[in-house]
């Protein structure tokens, strides 16, 4: 299945932004929980070639411990790098055996468009989780997943 923009936008509009008058997380690790759980259980839909991502779920840990430190920032400058740089680190390394995924190659783009959403204080929890989205989504669609090339010499028919 492919990756969906909506399913992730909704995720992170209900389970990590918090909607006015609504109930903050007790702490930056939960926040970051919230946030690792949505972008992981999205990711983990991905595929390359055909093959899903086998390691989203089991590297959320991963996620969340990057994005604490990213949440906990003191500038909305300083937030959306370290969150974009985040969830490039997430999606780099995921395994679709027997590929594996190298770096995203948009992470600058992201990186300011993550910036944009901590800086806009005055944005609706719907137009911050669609720019997030936007964001991830951009990662993940310039994430390549290289596979080995078998040895030898490619099938050829017999001439």
């Amino acid at each position: 299945m492919p990756l969906v923009f909506d399913t992730l936008k909704t995720q992170l509009e209900q389970t990590w932004l918090v909607p006015e008058g609504g109930s903050y997380p007790q702490d930056v690790n939960a926040s970051a929980d919230h946030f690792a759980t949505a972008v992981s259980s999205w990711f983990a839909a991905g595929q390359a070639a055909g093959i899903p991502c086998a390691t989203a779920l089991a590297r959320k840990s991963q996620l969340m411990a990057a994005a604490a430190g990213a949440l906990a920032a003191q500038s909305a400058q300083a937030a959306g790098t370290q969150l974009a740089m985040a969830v490039a680190a997430y999606m780099a390394g995921q395994s679709f055996p027997p590929g594996m995924s190298a770096f995203p190659t948009a992470a600058g783009a992201a990186v300011s468009q993550l910036v944009s959403v901590f800086s806009d204080v005055n944005g609706s929890v719907s137009q911050k989780a669609q720019q997030v989205a936007t964001a991830c989504t951009l990662l993940a669609s310039s994430t390549l997943v290289i596979f080995p090339v078998p040895p030898g010499p490619p099938s050829a028919p017999i001439t």
